[in-house]
């Protein structure tokens, strides 16, 4: 089930209205990426009223919905009191950088979030999931390292071999993310992966 899909069954069993007047369902979306502009028009097709929150203005999906916020949401403080100054009917979070524990304490407060507080939190953690693919689920991955450092991108870009792909640990839209043919690009990759990553921790 989408996570459109999974709102639409929340929002729509006791009540339509109209946005912006104050009876229509409400929507909080916690990241604003193109995803979440999909989400957010959907949303509004059916009805909703729509608030796209990002850590950056004129994100994708601040651009169509109803109105918007720019907060750093793994501010706990931040995110609590924007939850309770719009009083959404159900939390939307779009990317993984969020204050997870609380958003985890709202939903055990009685707040309908969607996908699950819970699925979010565990989803942040990129390597924890790279790793229980790899070696608890025995999926079929590729090759891949953690780096910390230039050297640790170095020294693992070549156990892996070239060409190769450096991706920020945690990004939106593909930024961040280089294919290295040769050793010779592995700094400025590295750079790249640096600046792109949304929490600051480059990834290869």
């Amino acid at each position: 089930m989408t996570e459109a899909h999974a709102v639409r069954g929340v929002l729509f069993r006791d009540r339509i209205g109209s946005p912006i007047v104050g009876n229509a369902p409400k929507v909080l979306l916690l990241g604003s990426g193109e995803l979440g502009r999909e989400i957010a028009i959907e949303a509004m097709r059916l009805g909703a009223e729509v608030i796209a929150v990002d850590r950056y203005a004129n994100a994708p999906a601040m651009q169509v919905a109803h109105r918007h916020h720019v907060l750093p949401m793994t501010d706990a403080a931040a995110l609590r009191a924007l939850v309770r100054r719009e009083a959404p009917d159900v939390l939307v979070p779009e990317i993984e950088q969020i204050a997870t524990d609380e958003l985890l304490r709202l939903e055990e407060e009685g707040w309908t979030v969607i996908p699950r507080a819970a699925a979010t939190r565990a989803t942040m953690d990129r390597e924890r999931i790279r790793r229980i693919a790899a070696e608890k689920a025995r999926v079929r991955t590729s090759r891949f390292v953690f780096a910390d450092t230039l050297e640790e991108a170095r020294r693992g870009a070549q156990e892996i071999g070239f060409p190769c792909v450096f991706k920020a640990m945690m990004s939106s839209s593909g930024h961040g993310m280089t294919v290295v043919p040769s050793p010779e690009g592995v700094a400025e990759a590295y750079g790249e992966a640096s600046e792109h990553g949304r929490v600051g921790t480059p990834g290869s």
